[in-house]
């Protein structure tokens, strides 16, 4: 009888990883095309700040601390876009089996670095703009920039670092198949310091977005006043105006870019789930991936405005083109 109950249990444990396998597969073929637009992504968006870093280092012209931050800029958002591509791929292919807690974690670290330096470079340039248009020269200064830099990078460090504790592989139940996914912890005990954590999070975000708006609006109003000044030359005005449009624009993309991402991160967990694991209308969980993981355009489309607004930068990239 005992050696009946063990075949029986067997029986019923083969099943089960069977049914896991299956709809582990199933969900991998029906992100597909999330996939796909992952790889686009880290293709356009590497190759674009890759040329944007080449192309301030390679011109003089663009080596002032005028445009210091920009190829920071460009570097950070090199690995956000390959660190966050590489964990939507991931978290496609293992959308129920996540092969591994180092891995889970470290990958959420890298997400919180990279995206804690790109929204402090984007304050680093609100701060050096400002400066800059209001005539204080002590900010702008190449030393500062280095120090500036340096504090950014230890901070996205130790900021990142508490995932390491409030990150782990979690038990879902889709349709009666059991599966581990990469994401916040549902232990109780952690409970707390996990919503301590993603609400300074969302806050120290909204706090950067609330002191860059005043300072661009500041930079805008006087902008605008010089533009208007009869004693300023037009071929001095517009230049001027162009940057303030530029780096509003990146900053812009970035806040809504991040919208989506902001708002599903505080949904219920069963919500959360449901969300990402329904196979019901596979178009509709294509679009929810997209609008989850849209802060990765706010990386990608930084060289794109920087063309459309940066006459010297695009006379760069056609003249390399040409050469080419």
């Amino acid at each position: 009888m005992s050696m009946l109950e063990n075949i029986s249990a067997s029986t019923n444990t083969n099943e089960t990883v069977m049914r896991a396998s299956e709809r582990c597969r199933v969900m991998m073929e029906a992100r597909i095309p999330s996939i796909a637009i992952s790889m686009v992504l880290i293709l356009v968006g590497v190759s674009g700040n890759a040329f944007v870093i080449h192309i301030y280092r390679k011109n003089s012209s663009l080596r002032s601390r005028l445009f210091y931050f920009i190829p920071w800029l460009a570097f950070f958002d090199i690995n956000a876009i390959f660190t966050i591509g590489t964990f939507s791929i991931l978290q496609d292919i293992f959308s129920m089996c996540f092969p591994s807690l180092y891995l889970c974690q470290t990958l959420w670290f890298g997400v919180i670095f990279c995206t804690t330096t790109g929204a402090s470079c984007l304050l680093l340039i609100a701060v050096q703009r400002y400066c800059y248009v209001f005539q204080r020269p002590a900010l702008n200064h190449r030393k500062w920039h280095r120090l500036f830099i340096s504090i950014i990078v230890t901070f996205a460090v130790v900021f990142a670092i508490p995932v390491f504790f409030i990150v782990d592989l979690r038990e879902i139940k889709v349709t009666g198949v059991n599966g581990s996914v990469c994401g916040d912890t549902l232990k109780k005990s952690k409970h707390i310091y996990k919503y301590i954590y993603f609400h300074t999070l969302l806050s120290l975000a909204c706090i950067n977005i609330i002191i860059i708006t005043i300072l661009y609006v500041r930079i805008g109003l006087k902008t605008y006043t010089m533009s208007t000044n009869e004693n300023h030359q037009s071929s001095r005005r517009t230049p001027g105006l162009k940057f303030t449009l530029m780096y509003i624009t990146v900053f812009v993309v970035y806040v809504v870019a991040y919208i989506p991402a902001n708002v599903i991160i505080v949904l219920p967990d069963e919500t959360k789930t449901e969300l990402f694991h329904t196979l019901e209308n596979k178009s509709k969980l294509i679009a929810i991936l997209v609008a989850h993981r849209m802060f990765i355009f706010s990386h990608v489309l930084n060289p794109f405005i920087f063309y459309l607004f940066h006459a010297r930068y695009r006379k760069e990239i056609q003249k390399c083109f040409g050469n080419c």
